[in-house]
């Protein structure tokens, strides 16, 4: 009886999001003519601009791989420029004054463009992308503090580049169902 209301249940969750308009981000799309095209062969074809500070560089890094991770050898046809700031905040305190926990804040904003002269934009962040992470201060351990602190800086970091990627490769997709027409 439970299987039947499963299934019953799983057939009417398929068939509301397909009602809806719901695409998987990396399904294939199909043009008037009948062609197909593939969205990983245009995130595989992004090259992501230099991105300063070491934080930035990690950044770069991060989205370097998943871009490029997607399809191996595929030449470059966009380049992708992106911007971070980050901004910290205190949030405990000891009875002394001193700060035992800070909280960051990464902001980023981006910028795709093709790579052909003139360039041409396909597509920029309208919201800039967070990400917040804290770590604790603790009392006298300054590489405990320091660990604490990169490793937060790796989970920003992490967070940000899945952000701008999705937001990247939803840009890349709404641009080539536009293209097949």
């Amino acid at each position: 009886m439970f299987k039947d209301r499963r299934a019953l249940l799983a057939l009417g969750g398929a068939l509301g999001l397909s009602g809806c308009g719901f695409r998987p981000l990396y399904a294939p799309i199909t043009a008037e003519d009948g062609s197909t095209a593939d969205i990983r062969d245009d995130l595989a074809a992004v090259r992501v601009g230099n991105v300063p500070e070491r934080s930035g560089q990690l950044l770069r890094r991060d989205l370097q791989r998943r871009f490029e991770g997607v399809r191996l050898g595929v030449p470059a046809r966009y380049t992708l420029q992106v911007a971070v700031t980050y901004a910290a905040e205190p949030l405990g305190y000891r009875r002394d004054g001193t700060i035992t926990r800070l909280r960051y804040t990464a902001s980023g904003i981006w910028s795709l463009a093709t790579l052909s002269v003139p360039p041409r934009q396909i597509a920029a962040s309208a919201i800039p992308s967070r990400a917040i992470d804290a770590f604790n201060i603790p009392d006298l351990q300054f590489f405990a503090a320091d660990s604490a602190r990169d490793a937060m800086e790796g989970r920003l970091v992490d967070q940000l580049a899945e952000e701008i990627f999705r937001r990247v490769a939803m840009e890349l997709r709404r641009e080539r169902e536009q293209r097949a027409g």
